[in-house]
């Protein structure tokens, strides 16, 4: 059977792409007309109705009245702090494994656990602070007032569900942050018809709660416990590079997303009044406008109260230096998040402090060299002192004797400590060492002398 002849290729005769290789084969030929073609012909560019025209020129004001925008002042520094990312959802929809994989994606470091602010370094000229928000009311008031952007995490098996529109509502209130929607469980729909719909139906939902358009991000299914690779970059580079138009709330207010809190109270008064007044320290990144210091500030939960005194701290997760290169190198991407027990530093306002217990990159050389100092690692993970672990412990003089605490000790005064007696061993000539209980040294005094009496 003869080979059928392939199809050439046909050339475009129209359309923009034709029509610049047009230009370019007469300008080489130098036969290229300066004049317009408006002038050359104007009858084809005339007004051919009326009707038409007005319509047209309606719907382009339309689409620049649109555009514009009442003029915001944006006091962004030169160095911008952190954007604030916030995962909401309802429960067991994936937000934990979700800032999980963003975690990896961005640092190739893998978080066991997911506590409290976690700042990253996402590129060259910004940084992320992902946080994970509850189901609780309270929770989503705070969150909402300090998001940039939201990522909205929706089951996609089950559809939405009201924490969903409980947060849409609270964000009405101070300003909607950017909101993107992420759908997850997708891999439970197998039916790719039914798929298709389920998808089509939830974005037209979400559009109708957010706004037209809005992105909404489709997370396909998992491979170990783990979103799909190719899926969380993209997410990544959307969040990278996503524009934020400045909050008149949040640019009229200085509020601060604390990542870490130390309580500076005195101790011993601590321990004779637990309700006394607390010393605190907060620490984190300045958003807004200025703070100035012996100024009143809000806590939710707790109140109001005066700030006592403002410091400036060098940055624990700072932007890389400034260089012609397009992507960061590993030791730029750094991850801060102390409340989670990453990072390694903490940086406090006259002092570094190291934490070995902390997440490294090189977990098999540390395991090979731990014997080295296996004594400091005990002591870094001791949770009790000396003192409490000797009242708690108990020993066992024999076998099968009954352990004794120091209670027992304590409370029997006939158990005290034996004198000691070296003895020679007659059959293998070895010196032992006796000990002399003093009853039984009295009724060895007594049977010696009955010895001699008889």
């Amino acid at each position: 059977m003869d080979e059928k002849e392939k199809k050439h290729h046909r050339k475009r005769h129209s359309g923009p792409k034709a029509d610049r290789k047009k230009k370019r084969h007469l300008k080489d030929l130098g036969l290229v007309d300066e004049e317009d073609a408006r002038k050359r012909n104007p009858k084809a560019f005339a007004v051919q109705s009326t009707v038409r025209m007005a319509r047209t020129f309606h719907r382009t004001q339309d689409l620049k009245t649109k555009k514009h925008h009442i003029p915001v002042v944006d006091r962004t520094p030169l160095e911008p702090p952190p954007v604030v990312v916030v995962v909401v959802g309802p429960p067991k929809v994936g937000k934990s494994t979700l800032i999980k994989c963003l975690i990896k994606n961005f640092t190739r470091q893998k978080l066991v656990e997911i506590r409290g602010p976690i700042t990253i370094v996402s590129g060259k000229k910004r940084r992320l602070t992902i946080i994970e928000c509850g189901c609780d009311i309270n929770t989503m008031i705070d969150l909402a007032k300090v998001a940039d952007l939201v990522l909205m995490l929706i089951d996609a098996s089950f559809g939405f569900e009201m924490e969903t529109f409980e947060f849409l509502n609270i964000c009405q209130i101070h300003g909607f942050p950017k909101i993107m929607g992420v759908l997850t469980h997708l891999d439970t729909l197998k039916n790719n018809k039914q798929l298709k719909k389920t998808k089509k139906r939830l974005k037209h939902r979400f559009w109708t709660e957010v706004y037209q358009g809005a992105k909404l991000f489709y997370l396909s299914g998992m491979v170990h416990g783990e979103y799909q690779k190719q899926e969380i970059h993209n997410l990544g580079r959307f969040i990278s590079v996503m524009k934020f138009r400045p909050l008149t709330w949040q640019m009229s207010h200085p509020y601060i997303l604390a990542d870490r809190m130390e309580d500076l109270t005195n101790p011993e008064d601590v321990r004779i009044n637990p309700k006394c007044d607390r010393k605190i320290s907060l620490y984190g990144y300045l958003r807004g406008a200025y703070l100035k210091n012996k100024s009143q500030i809000h806590i939710p939960g707790a109140g109001d109260f005066t700030v006592s005194d403002v410091a400036f701290l060098p940055d624990p997760c700072a932007l890389p230096d400034h260089q012609k290169k397009r992507s960061l190198n590993e030791k730029e991407k750094l991850i801060y998040a102390p409340l989670s027990g990453v990072g390694g530093l903490v940086y406090d306002k006259d002092a570094v402090y190291i934490d070995l217990g902390g997440s490294h990159a090189r977990q098999e050389e540390e395991e090979e060299a731990r014997p080295n100092h296996e004594l400091v690692q005990s002591l870094i993970s001791m949770h009790a002192t000396i003192d409490a672990k000797m009242a708690s412990s108990k020993v066992s003089l024999f076998m099968d004797s009954k352990p004794l605490g120091t209670e027992d000790i304590e409370n029997q005064t006939m158990l005290t400590m034996p004198k000691e007696e070296k003895k020679m061993d007659t059959h293998t000539g070895r010196i032992r060492r006796k000990a002399m209980f003093e009853d039984e040294e009295g009724e060895g005094g007594e049977s010696e002398e009955e010895e001699e009496e008889e």
